[in-house]
């Protein structure tokens, strides 16, 4: 089982946000990610999360390493590079 509060507390968010588009098949939703960092306390490391995350998909998105359409799914882009931490396989991330 994936220990995603740690990853949360312990990691960067956007190598979170890179791990989450790769986890689902068809990517996440701005929504969803939302939703993930609230649930998994986001909030005791990052003041204000929820403009963390909009600036930090911005940035990702910037930088090729994620995209999405008109449905606003975000998927791996072609600059996207596997997380440190999932290559490390921790907080049970196979």
């Amino acid at each position: 089982m994936i220990d995603f509060d740690a990853m949360v507390k312990n990691e960067t968010m956007g190598d979170v946000i890179l791990f989450l588009v790769s986890h689902r098949e068809n990517g996440i939703d701005y929504p969803t990610m939302d939703r993930f960092f609230g649930k998994h306390k986001a909030a005791e490391k990052y003041k204000s999360y929820n403009i963390k995350l909009i600036h930090e998909v911005k940035h990702l998105e910037e930088l090729g390493r994620i995209f999405s359409g008109k449905t606003y799914i975000y998927q791996k882009g072609p600059n996207w590079q596997v997380p440190a931490f999932v290559a490390e396989k921790k907080y049970g991330v196979e």
